[in-house]
């Protein structure tokens, strides 16, 4: 039997044309002008890495030495009628059902890693980083905010004091590591009524929901909320979560450009979604357990969430309540605290 390939001699780079040839139990390395290359062994004693698809296969040989061949079958066969036991690998990949677990196993390990390892691990590492880390990132997410967002606030001065005097009770009562700092701006052209919470404790009203409220304890509630966040680090875990699932994604898919970057997303999306109404969930506790220790009726959180759940329904904006559990689901469960 004759296979085609190429030897290496372990000590140089260099590979050069070359013919395994067995006769009888013995196996011969030859090159292009049929002079032998390798001390001959038995055939009995080939020692050859495992068939996965149609990838190279190499036979082992002493000091370092390899021959390498694209014939597996040929390869095969020798294996066969001089050692029956073929590699692991390729029996597995042979086998439909074993193919078929393998799928299902790696399938099950993903989703498990997405579902409950990266959330677990994002939220211990977002607990462990240095405010220094969250410092940065409130800087950078405003920053890039106030460009394509925000525009100055049209509040009289007067009026953002007296908002954050009202507000002072819930902020005096924060964590001294995330101090929370309330900030206005303007939003009428981009997000509208809305308040959101930065890594580090920054914590943004727009000045249509400051107009969207008619009583000082809806905005409370809405701070105490986003607050909620802040305490629970869901900046920095969702940003964590988006990164380890981003990763982890590229890696099964193996190729994230073109078509494969758009099939990548879709996953992606719809877990961060279901991360981001666990975090919301996670804040209207938060947000009610505030707003009992400083005696605010619940229902001032309710009114003001119903109100922007209509307003967002007239202006056709989904962005807001896609990424939060259903107004109806959420004032139910305030509503059940009274």
């Amino acid at each position: 039997m004759r296979i085609a390939g190429h030897f290496m001699d372990g000590v140089s780079s260099a590979r050069q044309p070359a013919t395994l040839l067995v006769e009888g139990v013995q196996a011969r390395l030859l090159d292009a002008d049929g002079q032998p290359l390798h001390t001959p062994f038995p055939a009995t004693q080939l020692k050859c890495s495992s068939r996965v698809g149609s990838t190279p296969r190499f036979v082992y040989l002493a000091g370092d030495a390899r021959f390498e061949t694209q014939d597996n079958d040929a390869l095969d066969a020798l294996l066969e009628a001089h050692k029956p036991a073929t590699g692991l690998a390729h029996r597995l990949e042979s086998k439909l059902r074993y193919a078929v677990l393998g799928l299902l196993l790696s399938g099950a390990f993903i989703f498990s890693c997405v579902q409950w390892g990266v959330p677990a691990l994002a939220k211990v590492a977002a607990f462990a980083l240095p405010v220094s880390v969250n410092q940065q990132a409130d800087r950078l997410v405003m920053q890039l905010l106030d460009r394509q967002f925000f525009e100055p606030s049209t509040l009289p001065a007067a009026e953002q004091q007296r908002l954050l005097q009202v507000f002072a009770p819930v902020i005096q009562e924060h964590a001294p590591e995330t101090p929370i700092d309330v900030q206005f701006r303007d939003a009428e052209k981009t997000i509208g009524p809305n308040a959101l919470a930065l890594p580090a404790g920054t914590v943004v009203f727009t000045d249509q929901l400051i107009r969207l409220a008619q009583h000082d304890e809806e905005l409370i509630a809405v701070l105490a909320h986003e607050a909620g966040h802040v305490a629970n680090r869901h900046g920095m875990r969702s940003s964590l979560q988006a990164s380890a699932v981003g990763v982890l994604a590229a890696l099964v898919v193996g190729d994230v450009s073109s078509v494969s970057s758009a099939v990548t997303a879709l996953p992606l999306i719809l877990t961060e979604l279901g991360y981001s109404r666990g975090f919301e969930q996670e804040a209207d506790r938060y947000a009610l357990e505030t707003l009992e220790r400083h005696g605010i009726a619940s229902q001032r959180f309710a009114d003001i969430l119903r109100r922007l759940d209509g307003n967002e329904e007239e202006a056709g904006v989904g962005a807001y309540l896609s990424s939060h559990p259903p107004t109806v689901e959420r004032t139910r469960l305030i509503e059940q605290q009274k």
